[in-house]
């Protein structure tokens, strides 16, 4: 007997522009460099570090290793496929562990935003800069698990949008607009 196999389809992927991620090693150095250079001409023997040294070092080293962590291991930073969605701070949300997701616009910034079934998050990966983008997120978006436009350019949150909603019809995605400060 001849049965027909459905072929899986193949995932679509989203990369972002190199450009970004080497901006953010730029940014990482310039960081690391002030706070050197803060820490060299300000402080002497006796004085404790103060928060720009420590601030600008730290904040550097973390942007020079992102940028470094995303430019070496060049995985996509969006992916979907028949079984779920991986971002790519993240890993894999299977579709069973998505409740929603939300395009979300405040002032000039524009979010994917992806709501959870359960309030902590059954990634099927642990990616270590999960730990930094989820707090960003929270704070930003009100949800941890957000990936901002900017840092996916060229690639469009509404093409990303559109293919989730293809490969799963029943997903709920809300789109808001969040105003910003009004000076008239």
């Amino acid at each position: 007997m001849d049965q027909l196999q459905e072929v899986p389809t193949p995932p679509t992927i989203f990369r972002s522009s190199w450009v970004r991620w080497l901006e953010l090693i730029l940014l990482g150095l310039i960081g690391i460099a002030g706070g050197w250079l803060l820490l060299v001409f300000t402080t002497t023997t006796e004085s404790a570090l103060t928060f720009p040294v420590l601030g600008a070092i730290i904040s550097g080293t973390l942007s020079l290793l992102l940028g470094l962590h995303h430019l070496v291991r060049r995985s996509p930073d969006v992916a979907v496929d028949d079984h779920g969605v991986t971002f790519d701070p993240f890993g894999r949300i299977p579709w069973a562990g998505i409740s929603r997701i939300h395009l979300r616009a405040s002032q000039t910034m524009r979010y994917l935003v992806i709501e959870l079934v359960e309030p902590g998050p059954k990634l099927t990966e642990r990616r270590w800069p999960r730990w930094v983008y989820g707090p960003i997120g929270k704070i930003y978006a009100g949800y941890p698990l957000t990936v901002s436009e900017r840092w996916l350019r060229p690639i469009s949150l509404d093409d990303i949008a559109d293919e989730l909603l293809r490969r799963n019809p029943g997903l709920v995605v809300t789109r808001s607009e969040q105003s910003g400060l009004r000076w008239w």
